[in-house]
């Protein structure tokens, strides 16, 4: 109780309160525009630069949206190579059964994922993950956005 007693009157401790919260508020306040300031996406980087067709290929995927996002049981993801411009491969996009969310990443957090490659076309290739955002397991996926890794080269 000697805090209560440095303050002769009660109104100097009302004051201090004051500050305090307006002090705390001016901090929220620039915390908030900053965090919605930062970009907005979700980060898709491979382990490495280079591969060969049919290895192992590693792959991060962090969620910066302020989102869940959620990704398909049928098609996860989709290769694609540059040939002057991306071009994707053609799947044969047939479903054995229906496409719903298979799992969720929520935001600020990452997963990572081996993918066994396919045989590839040498060249420089991108991943694109389609993505629905504030979906729930068991949901049927619906594509709200795609993203893109980084480029990397298949020898």
């Amino acid at each position: 109780m000697e805090l209560f007693k440095t303050f002769k009157n009660p109104k100097d401790l009302l004051l201090v309160v004051i500050l305090i919260l307006i002090a705390g508020g001016i901090f929220w306040g620039i915390w908030n525009h900053y965090y919605h300031a930062m970009p907005q996406q979700v980060l898709i980087i491979t382990e490495r630069p280079s591969y060969t067709s049919n290895a192992e290929l590693s792959l991060a995927v962090k969620d910066i949206l302020p989102n869940r996002i959620c990704f398909s049981s049928c098609y996860p993801y989709f290769f694609e190579r540059q040939d002057r411009k991306w071009i994707a491969y053609d799947y044969n996009n047939k479903c054995d059964h229906p496409d719903i969310i298979e799992s969720c990443l929520e935001p600020d957090y990452a997963k990572f994922f081996s993918i066994l490659l396919p045989s590839l076309d040498p060249g420089v290739h991108r991943i694109l993950i389609p993505v629905t955002i504030n979906g729930n397991i068991g949901d049927f996926f619906k594509e709200d956005s795609v993203y893109y890794s980084n480029d990397f080269l298949v020898k």
